[in-house]
């Protein structure tokens, strides 16, 4: 697996479509099995729609949502409110933005497993939160809510249901809060009164019933659950779906497996699965969701018929020969263009038309020579059509992207003969570049993500970048099909492998490192990598500096003569004598333009890749510290970027492996640092565990930071015995007190005081200890507001001759962010016994 971190200096960029990693990239066109086909038409009698509601990427019932997706065939989607931006990374380095990119594709590939559709609200995930009270403090509530109101606007659920309890109960604040907005925009959404704004493009609804789909975190003790469980909905979605191969729990862990970067790997289950659903709002269900709900063609005016014709087309299937049902859905498609315009005409006209195309077993794909392409660069596209049945098919037209025309061909399809041609268009001067909307313009640690088009708010993702549209004639009746024009190559493991377009700027400038942490006057040196969009790519590029600092050389000319070429420039960059925390950007001026977007790419096997162009900036900052030691052994954990900051402050750092955990290969070393979740995830710990004890009791200096309660490889992780909990310091201001203010870690070699703990981000620190035995010295206390005091962020315990320290304080967050108190503070850790 190969990953693409947005600031690695070496291998950040592959546009010239040379290397790839294997993986599931763009998708490619549809070829679902006859038993598929059949399953889809049995849909086409269904009219009900179900909306699940919770916070997060992976808070979704995906086996409720495989139930009623495949089973009852409802459309059934899922809006979470936030793409996952403040969790943890168990799969690589990236977090914040990066990570919600990550965590978005992962929902969206799950609702390709399980049948669901996918929706996001605005808001920005901004960490754990302990009720909702704090996330609305944060959160825009006004907006949000829109947000909510929107999404069934247009979804137009016949029900709703929530994942969580609007209460303390769900456990975290912003699962209740999903919750509350759940239960708010269930009226406002009928409301011609609440966000008039939206009706311009969609109509108010009002949906049936909302049910709470009760769970372990709503459950508080298993005598209450069992004394009113029969006062609950029961639903079981354990069964079996023949024509998929597959029970429910089944398709369940397929979809939830989706979830790698949060570890949610999960194993197929079969039998009765039951859920509980509690009434909220709305007509009381007595004995089944949808009850009182009509779901059939009664419920659109003269879709009679069709219920009738449906009945007759699934009555006649040849699974041998899909294509023998065309003449009916053709018939379907007639009769639906007749009724008057509303959602379940547009929704089942789609439903059928793609029916239509699988049936004749049509083909239709458009392959660009690249996946990036520049604003006014011209881009060659080959098309593919192929009727793989004896039906009588005409490729009347074919509309290319960006206004580049059209071309009417009256070509016959005939029978399994391949009609394959090219074109090439030229890429619109002012086309916008292909970054993820929501991430178009600026955002802070908080709040909503800024999107102003209305009618992008709720989409997973991006539009593709260009459409090729056929205009194809069956058996006399005219249909309309669209594919997105994407890149597809062969990899020599994988085969084909598809890689979605992108319009990219013509030049790219990575800077190597996120963040420069200067210690001293001493200049460091900054590489930038320029990157060509399009051949024949020369300017200069330098350094935009706040004042103080100060670069040499002021500006580096580049000449890269061909699309994908690249030089990496030198700069060296002197701080300024004070503190001082600011930014730099590197510029590029090309044919009297300046640029200043960096490329970032990030790929990973179970999700398309994704490509970004955020600004080409580094944070640097000029602090005042001292160390003590420099030979640092670090094992790795999980989503862990703490070795690069290190090196940024002028430790070395060794990355161990089994062959380094030996008595003579630790003794080197002046300290040893256990990553996030090592204890978690990594099961070779147990084996090191006695070797690290020794390297302790021998006069080493052993720093764990964080580790879940659960999941942990082994009992006893420390010399002496502590408990871990679940406990959180959510506020990143709460205030730090000194339990121990002589303590070597708040003394020395730097004299660390309040204001180092000023300007944390996202959050003081997660997993705290709150037992432990008397060897070890609790240094700092601190609390959330209205919370008691956790004295545990810092424990240290003297062992033999050594020191040995667990931390729940969030230094994978704190040091990537160049947050200078932290990095004062660490050395403190790294520096004991010195």
């Amino acid at each position: 697996m190969m990953r693409f971190n947005l600031k690695n200096a070496v291998a950040y960029l592959c546009l010239a479509g040379v290397m790839y990693a294997p993986q599931l990239m763009a998708q490619a066109p549809a070829k679902p099995s006859a038993a598929k086909i059949l399953h889809d038409m049995r849909k086409l009698n269904v009219l009900g729609n179900v909306l699940y509601m919770a916070a997060h990427p992976d808070d979704e019932n995906t086996t409720f949502i495989a139930y009623m997706a495949n089973e009852r065939q409802f459309n059934t989607s899922y809006l979470s409110l936030t793409r996952g931006d403040g969790g943890q990374n168990l799969i690589g380095p990236e977090i914040r933005e990066q990570l919600g990119m990550i965590r978005t594709q992962e929902l969206l590939q799950a609702r390709r497993m399980d049948g669901g559709r996918q929706y996001f609200s605005r808001a920005n995930d901004f960490g754990f939160s302990k009720n909702p009270e704090e996330v609305f403090t944060i959160w825009e509530r006004e907006n949000l809510l829109a947000d909510a109101v929107w999404v069934i606007r247009n979804v137009k659920p016949d029900v709703i249901v929530t994942r969580f309890p609007p209460d303390s109960r769900a456990g975290h604040g912003h699962h209740s809060a999903s919750s509350i907005l759940a239960e708010e925009a269930f009226d406002a959404a009928a409301d011609p009164k609440r966000f008039p704004e939206q009706l311009k493009f969609v109509e108010t609804w009002q949906a049936k019933r909302l049910m709470w789909n009760i769970s372990m975190w709503g459950i508080r003790n298993k005598e209450e659950f069992i004394k009113n469980a029969k006062s609950y909905l029961q639903l079981d979605v354990g069964g079996y779906n023949a024509l998929l191969g597959k029970s429910y729990g089944e398709i369940s862990a397929e979809s939830r497996s989706m979830h790698k970067s949060q570890g949610f790997g999960s194993i197929g289950t079969r039998g009765v699965s039951v859920e509980y659903l509690q009434h909220t709002k709305g007509t009381k269900a007595q004995m089944e969701l949808f009850e009182g709900i009509n779901t059939t063609w009664t419920r659109v005016k003269g879709g009679e018929k069709i219920q009738q014709l449906v009945t007759a087309l699934l009555a006649g299937y040849k699974p041998a020969d899909p294509s023998a049902s065309v003449t009916m859905l053709l018939e379907i498609n007639a009769e639906l263009t007749k009724l008057p315009e509303g959602f379940w005409k547009t929704t089942k006209l789609k439903e059928v038309n793609e029916l239509i195309k699988n049936t004749l077993g049509l083909y239709l794909e458009a392959t660009a020579s690249d996946f990036a392409f520049t604003p006014g660069e011209t881009m060659h596209v080959s098309v593919e059509a192929i009727n793989r049945s004896s039906a009588n098919v005409v490729l009347q037209k074919v509309a290319f992207p960006f206004e580049s025309g059209d071309t009417t061909l009256s070509a016959p399809l005939k029978n399994n003969n391949d009609l394959d041609f090219a074109f090439k268009t030229k890429i619109p001067a002012k086309i916008p570049i292909s970054q993820p909307y929501w991430l178009r313009k600026p955002i802070g640690y908080k709040g909503l993500f800024s999107v102003e088009d209305q009618q992008k708010i709720g989409r997973g993702e991006n539009p593709p970048a260009a459409m090729v549209a056929f205009d194809i004639l069956i058996d006399g009746q005219k249909l309309h099909y669209e594919t997105p024009v994407v890149f597809k190559k062969k990899d020599p493991v994988v085969g084909e492998v598809y890689q979605p377009l992108v319009v990219t700027p013509p030049v790219f400038a990575n800077i190597s490192q996120d963040v420069y942490m200067f210690e001293s006057q001493q200049a460091k040196k900054v590489l930038v990598a320029i990157k060509a969009g399009k051949d024949e790519c020369k300017g200069k590029v330098h350094l935009d500096l706040p004042a103080g600092w100060k670069s040499v050389p002021e500006h580096v000319p580049f000449a890269l003569k061909l699309k994908g070429a690249e030089q990496m420039v030198e700069f060296a960059l002197y701080p300024p004598a004070e503190s001082q925390e600011t930014e730099i950007t590197a510029v590029v001026e090309v044919e009297g333009k300046t640029y200043d977007h960096s490329f970032g790419m990030i790929s990973y096997g179970h999700i398309p890749a994704q490509v970004f162009f955020p600004k080409a900036t580094a944070r640097t900052i000029k602090l005042d510290l001292i160390k003590k030691g420099n030979n640092i052994g670090y094992l790795m954990g999980a989503g862990d970027l703490i070795p690069v900051s290190l090196r940024q402050i002028g430790y070395q750092v060794t990355i161990l492996e089994d062959k380094d955990i030996t008595p003579e290969k630790l003794r080197q070393f002046d300290a040893i640092v256990a990553g996030v979740r090592v204890y978690n995830t990594n099961e070779r710990m147990k084996h090191y565990q006695s070797v690290l004890m020794d390297y302790v009791k021998n006069g080493g200096n052993f720093i764990i930071q964080y580790n879940t309660d659960m999941d942990l490889v082994m009992k006893d992780i420390g010399p002496y015995p502590f408990t871990l909990t679940r406990d959180r310091i959510t506020v990143e201001g709460s205030e730090v007190r000194f339990l121990k203010p002589e303590s070597p870690v708040l003394n020395v070699p730097n004299k660390i005081t309040p204001a180092d703990f000023k300007n944390w981000v996202q959050e003081r620190g997660l997993y705290f200890p709150q037992k432990w035995s008397p060897e070890y010295e609790a240094v700092i206390s601190s609390n959330d507001p209205d919370s008691p005091a956790l004295d545990g962020g810092i424990l240290v315990a003297k062992y033999g001759k050594g020191n040995y320290v667990y931390t729940s304080l969030s230094w994978f967050r704190e040091l990537p962010a160049g947050v200078p108190g932290a990095y004062r503070v660490f050395v403190n850790l790294l520096s004991l016994g010195k």
